[in-house]
């Protein structure tokens, strides 16, 4: 097949059957590499059909060129580019993920309604139907978003959704279209520390998605005023390690690692689920083109390349693990001041403070993993998350053998 041709009949039947998205992934392991290609709306799958590997290759290749993205950059990439097919007319927004493989997604910009339906008019609450769910209360609200506990009005089981901000999607097109990208991409990702996502849609213009609802507490009222003992914290910080390695080398970034979207499952083992993963990149990437000087993600864990105004990438989710590992150990995040900006600054130019705990002296390699995390640039830390799971293995080896009060002479 001809990729060229290829490329532009996956452009065309995007823009033709208004796609929410066409996804250029790798498929299982066979004996012959092949991606799959699926082209979805609704949440119904419209077609699926495979490409061997070198022939999807360079249709991704072909599709960063007609959006102008650079194939070399280790961060997914995304460019909306208008396009004319037949008598139809619009805008696709194109993204490339770079991970292990090339993968890509073609999604159609659907133009906002000035008006809302009738049935969006009325604001979200108890007894709301959105989509195929019924709204039951209020769980809570954040930066972001709103979520909901809801019901599915047929199969009666409870989940949570999640509906973003207006604020967070004005002044960008794209905003709502990159929130789903998101929010799709993780969903495919399976994996035992991320909360499973089952179902996504619009409400008055705003993008929703709908989760497992975890009947737990966040991260931070585990950790408290002290902090946690050793132990669990490391345990705890492989778990969100694992689950960002795993979304990592599918080329989703989280962009808002905090104990707040860090959810416990159960503390005996201690068991915990990220959440929100890609929320905070999208919005961002929309605040930051129409405003370059907000400031993305949690103040607490932000790493200093975001507020520089750099794309999220696994090196800054590696440094807002390593601000939520500080915070597990010793009960406080790195740095803290009652002016946003000037703790802003604090990650750009103060020195990494001491690694302590009041449980006691901490071993020097569970600090020094974390002070690696922290660095002021990217490069300075872990050549990647799978890198600092390593890492976290041998404290925990250590652990198991030793009991972390003997740590000291390692």
């Amino acid at each position: 097949m001809d990729p060229v041709r290829v490329a532009d009949v996956l452009l065309a039947v995007t823009l033709r059957a208004r796609a929410d998205a066409v996804l250029l992934d790798l498929g299982p392991p066979t004996f012959d590499a092949h991606y799959n290609v699926t082209v979805e709306r609704d949440q119904r799958v419209l077609a699926t059909f495979t490409l061997d590997a070198p022939t999807a290759s360079a249709t991704i290749a072909r599709l960063a060129y007609i959006a102008e993205l650079d194939l070399a950059t280790p961060q997914v990439a995304s460019a909306v580019v208008e396009l004319r097919s037949g008598h139809r007319t619009g805008e696709v927004l194109i993204t490339i993920r770079p991970g292990r493989e090339l993968r890509a997604e073609l999604t159609t910009i659907h133009k906002r309604r000035t008006q809302p339906r009738a049935g969006e008019r009325s604001p979200l609450g108890p007894g709301r139907v959105v989509g195929k769910f019924r709204i039951i209360s209020e769980l809570g609200q954040g930066g972001m978003g709103t979520v909901f506990r809801v019901e599915h009005v047929v199969l009666g089981r409870q989940f949570a959704l999640k509906v973003v901000r207006a604020a967070a999607l004005e002044g960008s097109p794209t905003a709502a279209p990159r929130f789903l990208r998101e929010a799709r991409a993780a969903a495919r990702v399976r994996h035992p520390n991320i909360v499973d996502v089952f179902d996504f849609g619009y409400v008055g213009g705003r993008p929703y998605y709908v989760m497992e609802l975890i009947e737990g507490q966040s991260l931070d009222a585990l950790i408290g005023q002290r902090g946690m003992p050793p132990t669990i914290a490391v345990a705890v910080a492989k778990q969100m390690a694992e689950a960002l390695a795993t979304v990592h080398d599918h080329g989703v970034v989280h962009a808002d690692v905090t104990p707040s979207n860090t959810l416990v499952v159960s503390t005996e083992p201690v068991v915990v689920k990220l959440t929100d993963f890609g929320l905070a990149a999208i919005t961002g990437e929309a605040a930051m083109q129409d405003d370059p000087n907000v400031i993305l993600g949690t103040p607490a864990f932000v790493s200093p390349e975001l507020l520089r105004g750099l794309p999220p990438s696994d090196r800054s989710d590696q440094y807002a693990l390593g601000a939520v590992m500080f915070k597990m150990l010793t009960g406080h995040p790195p740095y803290e001041h009652s002016n946003v900006r000037e703790l802003c600054m604090m990650h750009l130019n103060a020195a990494i403070p001491a690694v302590t705990s009041p449980y006691g002296p901490l071993p020097p390699k569970l600090a020094d993993v974390v002070v690696t995390c922290l660095q002021k640039s990217p490069q300075s830390r872990f050549p990647g998350m799978r890198a600092l799971l390593a890492a976290l293995d041998d404290v925990e080896q250590i652990t198991e053998r030793r009991g972390w009060r003997r740590w000291l002479a390692t």
